[in-house]
């Protein structure tokens, strides 16, 4: 790659994520995704085509692909990019998440969960992985392994106990005396 297309890359994968961020910054979780930010998405999508082809699937590009995806409700399409970065870079995180969240919502637990405990065996001290897995852990009826998951999470970064709180994936275990004694063992 010339040192031209190489800066070039770099702009467009700049462009697109700051597109991305800020589509994301007004996108509240599972309610409509306001026009505003679909047409920011959007366009980190189409700044994303501007890339050659054969640099469309580097991870940088797929991820930022992947979220645009997921941000928009797109969660099938969504999928193909955000795997293609798990396998070609593994340690992004994001990526791992992004599929999580994607299967979750596509009543695909099972794949969810098991795409989180992947992301774990490569990055096993990532709270959000542990918190997310947590949460999905919770929604299929396991207590028990949810809640080692989240007091790792919150031994990892003790903001997550506070974010249990709100968190309706946790209603199923709310009153379960395990999950009460590691949230208030955080404190």
């Amino acid at each position: 790659m010339t040192e031209l297309s190489r800066l070039r890359q770099q702009a467009i994968l700049r462009h697109a994520a700051g597109y991305v961020e800020l589509g994301e910054l007004l996108v509240e979780t599972d309610k409509p995704v306001p026009v505003a930010a679909a047409r920011l998405l959007r366009r980190a999508l189409n700044t994303l085509d501007e890339l050659p082809e054969a640099q469309r699937s580097i991870p940088a590009a797929a991820l930022l692909r992947g979220e645009a995806l997921r941000a928009l409700g797109h969660w099938i399409a969504a999928l193909e990019p955000l795997a293609e970065v798990v396998e070609g870079d593994p340690q992004r995180v994001e990526a791992w998440l992004g599929l999580g969240w994607c299967l979750k919502r596509l009543d695909r637990l099972p794949e969810a969960m098991d795409a989180l405990k992947r992301g774990l065996a490569v990055e096993p001290d990532q709270a959000i992985l542990h918190y997310n897995l947590a949460c999905y852990l919770s929604l299929s009826g396991d207590p028990a392994t949810s809640v080692e998951h989240l007091a790792r999470a919150i031994s990892l970064d003790q903001r997550y106990r506070d974010l249990t709180e709100a968190e309706p994936d946790f209603d199923p275990i709310r009153t379960d005396p395990r999950f009460v004694a590691a949230t208030d063992l955080a404190l």
